[in-house]
């Protein structure tokens, strides 16, 4: 509560201030233009002596009169009555000026008025301007209105900035909460905030983004446990049947060399299981474009054909890529990609298995195809997902590793579908990408 206070004053007294500095500054402007600009209005202000003369005649009164400018003392005495007109005629006869502007209160008047001398003949005559100051008159009532409406705006604004400040302050404290279940592992309900700032909106839409991620590890957490837990449990009963078997003197398999031979099979596929957990998690928690190179496909390709070459021996295959493809990724990567797919399809083919690359409209499109019996329509779904096998299947994360080296070269991967056998299509951004 306390922090909230803080919030919403701190908002307030921001207000105040700007409002108070733009009712000072307007103030200024008033002041600036009435005072020092007053004596160069005269001519748009003043009636002059004629047409005072013509409205007198008229019966008109002279209290409307704003200004007069005459040469005659008396018109003055007429207008603003004796004192005014005694002590502007002492004025005139003290003068030394040519011309000089005088701002007085004279029997509860304010008055701006301007003495002009003018010698002729070696007399003195006396020209006088004078106008009511009137901003001098209405200057309280101004800064009276100008601190109404300036206390009326602090007070609407200090309701609307506790409003808002409130509501600001309700959404953050909804948001932490939120993230505090996020980070301890509890459940979070999808929160609603009231503010419509996109900021917000959009802190909001992130929070959710980053539970659904979290919860999707979690989830891959927990299904990682539970496939190694089921993966290994299996070769890890048959290496202790086998071992115990044999320090008895039993071979379930005939002879020693058959129980030991079974061991290393079991032992080398809990390896290869190991090795593939492995190979998703450092590609999962590393960037594939680190230490990228231009990477001529045809020549990789041909690196991981010769490392698989004893795979290879029962297989017949034909590869059609041309030797000016290239891509972009790291290399060592992009070999695990390629070493997967053809492991992939030398398991699951029959006799043969394809690879072919061609370019179109500037993008990379590799084909890899086997004979073999097509994948399981249940599986399409699901086939890219970690730890999902089909028939024969080994540790259900090759074609997983594939596609994570694919969405990171933000390229993409896809089975299509074919009346025999199987056919994977590798998609690569432009090298301009």
């Amino acid at each position: 509560m306390k922090k909230q206070q803080t919030f919403q004053n701190k908002i307030a007294a921001s207000t105040i201030l700007f409002i108070l500095i733009i009712a000072a500054s307007s103030l200024f402007v008033v002041y600036y233009w009435s005072f020092y600009h007053f004596s160069k209005i005269f001519e748009d202000r003043v009636i002059d002596e004629y047409t005072f003369q013509k409205k007198q005649d008229m019966g008109i009164k002279n209290e409307w009169i704003l200004g007069v400018t005459t040469d005659s003392i008396d018109v003055v005495e007429s207008i603003h009555k004796d004192k005014v007109a005694r002590i502007i005629q002492e004025r005139a006869e003290k003068q030394t000026e040519p011309e000089k502007l005088y701002r007085e209160t004279i029997d509860g008047k304010h008055l701006l008025y301007v003495i002009r001398l003018d010698t002729e003949h070696g007399e003195t005559l006396y020209h006088y301007s004078i106008i009511k100051d009137i901003y001098a008159e209405i200057f309280p009532q101004i800064v009276l209105s100008f601190l109404t409406f300036s206390i009326i705006l602090v007070g609407i604004s200090i309701w609307y900035t506790r409003t808002i400040g409130k509501e600001m302050y309700t959404d953050i404290a909804r948001l932490r909460t939120y993230t505090r279940k996020i980070t301890h592992g509890k459940k979070a309900d999808p929160v609603e905030i009231k503010t419509k700032d996109p900021e917000f909106r959009n802190l909001l839409s992130d929070l959710e983004i980053m539970k659904d991620t979290i919860d999707k590890d979690a989830a891959m957490r927990q299904t990682t446990l539970e496939y190694i837990s089921h993966e290994m449990k299996t070769p890890i009963m048959i290496i202790e049947g086998y071992a115990s078997s044999a320090m008895n003197e039993i071979y379930p398999k005939g002879s020693l060399q058959d129980s030991l031979e079974t061991i290393m099979k079991q032992t080398e596929r809990m390896k290869q299981k190991v090795q593939d957990l492995l190979t998703i998690v450092r590609l999962e928690s590393t960037n594939v474009k680190e230490n990228a190179e231009t990477i001529c496909v045809q020549e990789c390709l041909l690196d991981v054909l010769q490392s698989l070459e004893n795979q290879l021996q029962n297989k017949k295959s034909h590869i059609e890529i041309d030797s000016d493809i290239f891509i972009r990724g790291n290399r060592e990567k992009v070999k695990i990609l390629f070493e997967n797919l053809i492991t992939n399809q030398v398991k699951y083919s029959n006799t043969y298995f394809s690879v072919s690359c061609k370019k179109k409209n500037d993008q990379i499109y590799m084909y890899f195809y086997n004979d073999g019996a097509p994948i399981a329509p249940e599986l399409h779904d699901t086939l890219f997902q970690p730890f999902v096998k089909g028939y024969n299947g080994s540790s259900g994360l090759g074609l997983s590793i594939c596609k994570t080296i694919m969405d990171q070269m933000e390229g993409n991967i896809c089975l299509v579908d074919t009346k025999i056998g199987t056919l994977f299509q590798l998609k690569f951004p432009d090298i301009q990408h």
